[in-house]
């Protein structure tokens, strides 16, 4: 029993699992090319296997099926091509930079035809490697599709094994973000004089845009075994939990007052800290739910977080029963808080039964190109200067050309892992192409000096085997998490391979040489052919952000009137509005990774961020609390209110998108609402309380936000400005 139980747990971590898978195939190859001393065409084998690899995509059998035909088919037109032209240097030139351009752009359709993409130009490049040594047109090609097609068997025997691990473990990565993402909002509870929000708020929206990517992957892998957004009855309870997740999320991302001031006023007291004991008793539950989720065991909901939750109330309540007039409003948010953290823990004790929050309309928003018509729609609306996909593919396509000409200048006879550094290295932005650059180096360089000691300590072709294995299934395990440590087990494994030919020894200062040519090329595409600098779009990154919150209130005020529905239209505007609060953290990350000179107004976007996601918060608050508001007077107020907030959300994003320092508020200012706000704070209907209060913490934030607006515009005409004089200096 326990050795079933330990080997289940190994069963379900995905790097052991995917481990295993690799072991399984790249031994399938090392083992027989052994037996029948096929040393001569180990490579091409193993490096179609890697090719194959890299393409693949998570999908449904039928939709594996489909995917496997199509990468094949793309395989092959482009192993051949390369064997075809090969021999006509111009012809190959223009070929591999109209089918880099190709390939880049089928990316715009969706990921999985980006991956595919990926693989056929990685499948061209490793055909190139060896088509100086190639007798004939058909040999390396049809091995190079042999391993390919190895894999992919012994990956459908593996998905049929076990065909909803997919599910499983991206829906356990979901909840495992949230687990996260409760223990950072967790800290702001902690209640120390003049405590300072924006580090924690900076953290949580990092920690926020994390759950966002967790919850979009899980989204595409249930998409992929969807029919329009309906999603089997195999995989429907899985749904059920991931819409139990968006729900918390919707709870966890959402700020019912300044903690700051819950942190003056209850500095001495220990209701705060039982919050935070809460939140982190929930955060654990969360990462228990994944667990269960990854084991596929019924989750067992541990009393912890129930006796914390009752604890929270019983403070709560002696400190009402003092009946102190100041407390009074700030009691109320700390009640808001506690309601919608009994909702959470409600939600996480019925994860076993999730029918109980079953949605009036359990599908998902499929966005899916299923026609040709459509895909052909979204790779046209992507042919300009403006995508930053084609910016993409004209850079890389340049490099890659430009790659090609130093080898036929020069002469290199093992240059094309220029190319193959290029493609790796060469990213849609700068920080991402920094990144990969750095690991690159490092990872090429530490292979090589391991590598070179194991063929010397390592001479016999049974032990040099057993090492490509190993560093080939060392290669996918990391290659996700460290990319340097990846290459450095690919360095190892490419050492290896060429040794069966006897030239291991001889790769090892090409190796070496191209890997700083193609980074250096990699980076002088990113940073000289279109640019794409983080400051130039930072903007609309920003007017983006404003808006899809714009958006996400108006379908929440709208629920005010006819009570809460998590209908497809809402859940669309949620999402939108937390991808693109998670979009602003990473192109403001971005941007500081790039050159100085390229950054701009670094603390002035800070504060934006910072400002953007407690105006989320404080939408998702409104968003966790909706009900039916059956006053008139409340609802008009609240109504009148949105009105105001909504056309300077909708000014804002304008003010963002266009540059503009100027900003005439005046005709849709109201010069009592802040008043009227201000009395019914004090009524004594809570739930119109509630959202009255939010609404009025969103229009304090509204002239910050114009005033950085302004700022921001300000610093764009400054620069474009001293750009110009420097250009006239120079001319």
């Amino acid at each position: 029993m326990q050795i079933s139980k330990q080997i289940r747990l190994y069963w379900s971590n995905r790097a052991v699992n995917y481990s295993i898978l690799i072991l399984v195939t790249l031994a399938g190859i090392a083992i027989p090319a052994w037996y029948f001393q096929l040393n001569s065409l180990i490579i091409p084998l193993l490096l179609g296997v890697i090719a194959a690899a890299l393409a693949e995509s998570d999908d449904s059998f039928t939709g594996r099926l489909k995917s496997i035909t199509l990468t094949l088919l793309c395989f092959a037109i482009a192993t051949f091509s390369i064997e075809i032209l090969f021999d006509h240097p111009l012809l190959f030139a223009l070929g591999l930079a109209v089918s880099t351009f190709g390939f880049i752009m089928l990316g715009a359709i969706g990921p999985r035809y980006a991956s595919i993409a990926f693989g056929s130009l990685l499948i061209a490049i490793y055909t190139m490697l060896g088509a100086h040594q190639s007798t004939d047109l058909w040999v390396q090609p049809t091995m190079l599709l042999i391993g390919a097609g190895w894999y992919y068997l012994i990956s459908m025997i593996w998905y049929l094994i076990s065909p909803l691990q997919p599910v499983q473990q991206s829906l356990a990565n979901v909840y495992s973000a949230l687990g996260d993402y409760l223990e950072v909002k967790s800290e702001l509870f902690h209640p120390v004089t003049n405590l300072t929000p924006q580090p924690l708020r900076l953290k949580e929206a990092a920690l926020n845009a994390a759950t966002v990517t967790a919850l979009n992957l899980c989204k595409m892998t249930f998409l992929n075994r969807s029919k329009r957004g309906h999603v089997d009855s195999t995989s429907d309870r899985f749904l059920s939990i991931y819409f139990l997740a968006q729900d918390i999320h919707e709870r966890a991302s959402s700020t019912h007052y300044r903690y700051q001031e819950l942190a003056n006023h209850f500095e001495r007291s220990d209701i705060l800290f039982r919050f935070k004991h809460l939140m982190s008793s929930q955060a654990q539950a969360c990462r228990d739910i994944a667990a269960s989720i990854r084991l596929g065991n019924a989750y067992e909901h541990s009393d912890v977080s129930a006796l914390a939750l009752e604890e929270v109330h019983n403070a709560l309540s002696h400190l009402q029963q003092q009946h102190k007039p100041e407390w009074r409003q700030l009691l109320a948010q700390l009640g808001y808080l506690f309601n919608n953290l009994s909702t959470v823990e409600r939600q996480l004790s019925n994860v076993n039964n999730p029918d109980v929050n079953q949605l009036e309309e359990g599908q998902l928003d499929d966005t899916e190109a299923h026609t040709l018509k459509v895909m052909w729609g979204r790779i046209r609306a992507n042919l300009n200067k403006q995508s930053l996909l084609y910016r993409h593919a004209v850079r890389l396509s340049s490099a890659l050309v430009v790659g090609y000409g130093i080898i036929q200048g020069f002469g290199l006879e093992r240059g094309y892992w220029i190319l193959l550094t290029t493609l790796f290295v060469c990213q849609p932005n700068y920080s991402a192409t920094r990144q990969k650059l750095v690991a690159r180096i490092i990872g090429t360089l530490a292979g090589l000096l391991i590598g070179v000691p194991l063929l010397t300590l390592f001479p016999s072709q049974e032990s040099q085997l057993v090492i490509i294995v190993i560093s080939g299934v060392l290669f996918f395990t990391t290659r996700l998490n460290n990319y340097g440590y990846a290459t450095g087990f690919i360095t190892v494994f490419v050492l290896f391979c060429f040794n069966q030919l006897g030239e291991g020894f001889a790769v090892v200062l090409p190796r070496l040489t191209d890997t700083l040519i193609g980074c250096a090329l990699a980076v002088a595409a990113v940073v000289y052919i279109l640019p794409d600098w983080q400051s130039k779009r930072l903007h609309k990154v920003m007017a983006d952000s404003i808006l899809t919150n714009k958006d996400y209130l108006a379908h929440v005020i709208g629920q005010y009137r006819i009570g809460k529905k998590d209908s497809l239209s809402y859940r669309i505007a949620r999402r939108h509005a937390h991808n693109s609060d998670a979009n602003l953290t990473t192109a403001i990350s971005s941007m500081l990774a790039e050159p100085g000179r390229y950054r701009s107004a670094v603390e002035e976007s800070y504060r934006f961020l910072s400002l953007n996601h407690a105006l989320l918060s404080y939408i998702s608050a409104i968003g966790a609390h909706r009900t039916r508001i059956d006053d008139k007077q409340t609802h008009q107020l609240v109504l009148d209110t949105h009105r105001v907030i909504h056309h300077h959300l909708d000014i804002l994003g304008q003010q963002l998108e266009q540059h503009s320092p100027d900003c005439d508020t005046s005709e849709i200012d109201d010069p009592g609402l802040e008043s009227r706000l201000a009395e019914w704070r004090d009524d004594d209907d809570s739930s119109a309380r509630m959202v009255l209060q939010q609404l009025y913490l969103i229009y304090r934030m509204l002239p910050e936000l114009h005033s950085l607006a302004s700022k921001l515009a300000a610093r764009v005409e400054q620069s474009e400005e001293e750009k110009a004089k420097k250009r006239k200096y120079e001319s």
